[in-house]
């Protein structure tokens, strides 16, 4: 290939790679207990990166959309529109690993959080891989399964 081509390649994945970030500036959160309570380590550092990020301006909008009955809690955070950092922020919350036997936790994009909070039952689904994951707002349906 000549280096126009190259170049014009490069161009459209970098405007596609842009407009895709763009389009999902926010992230639902779900952390909850599977029977036994939640995993409270956990449970204690999503909250923490949560907390920082929002301190450090990475956050704009934090919403809580539920509380579960083992513990935990689902939500929403939105980018603030002056930071550069919201990537790591998803990438931070990604990292952490709760219990798979008494705890479900999920992180996935979304465009943007919901005004309106939804309570969403507090219960489970098992996923192909032996995981879990959690009810989501605002329409209530499961966090997809990881790797799906």
């Amino acid at each position: 290939m000549n280096k126009l081509t190259l170049g014009f390649i490069f161009s459209v994945l970098l405007v596609t790679a842009s407009s895709t970030f763009a389009a999902n500036n926010a992230v639902e959160i779900g952390i909850g207990g599977i029977g036994p309570g939640v995993d409270e380590a956990a449970l204690s550092t999503v909250s923490q990166v949560i907390g920082s990020a929002v301190a450090n301006g990475v956050v704009d909008k934090f919403i809580v959309k539920g509380y579960g009955i083992e513990g935990g809690f689902s939500a929403c955070a939105q980018a603030s529109p002056f930071t550069k950092k919201f990537g790591a922020f998803i990438k931070q919350l990604k990292t952490i690993k709760a219990n798979p036997n008494t705890t479900a936790y999920s992180v996935h994009l979304v465009a943007a959080c919901n005004e309106t909070v939804t309570f969403c039952t507090q219960d489970v689904k098992l996923c192909p891989d032996g995981s879990y994951v959690s009810r989501v707002g605002p329409s209530c349906s499961f966090a997809p399964c990881p790797g799906l």
